[in-house]
């Protein structure tokens, strides 16, 4: 299902972009990062071939808002992973973004992040 892609992680809990880079790698696909802020995530957008991303809402740097507008603006698919709520500007900015709640099981993981990688990508890198 994820055979060759290339995930990027964007976490800022140490233990948890682990276990979400375990979880990645066990299903055949590449790791990128983890990025533990934004600052972070944006350069290994710039620098690193990506064709999904999972994403927590609060990093140490803030909100992640600006990767997940970079990402949308570049066609890749983002799966926010978060314990807590989307914030109110980015439902109205991607009403159908996809969320898992934390903690995370790893087979719904796969499953989301296949599915996105499944969709058709508009203006995407490919």
């Amino acid at each position: 299902m994820l055979d060759g892609r290339r995930v990027l992680i964007v976490e800022d809990e140490a233990l948890v972009a682990l276990e979400l880079t375990e979880i990645v790698t066990g299903s055949n696909a590449h790791a990128v990062g983890p990025a533990r802020t934004n600052r972070e995530a944006l350069a290994l957008i710039e620098f690193e071939e990506i064709d999904v991303a999972i994403l927590d809402l609060n990093l140490a740097d803030g909100e992640a808002t600006p990767t997940a507008e970079c990402l949308i603006g570049k066609g890749v698919p983002v799966l926010i992973c978060t314990g807590g709520v989307l914030p109110r500007a980015m439902r109205l900015m991607w009403p159908d973004l996809p969320i898992l709640r934390k903690p995370l099981n790893p087979e719904r993981l796969v499953e989301a992040l296949g599915a996105l990688c499944a969709e058709p990508v508009g203006g995407g890198r490919h």
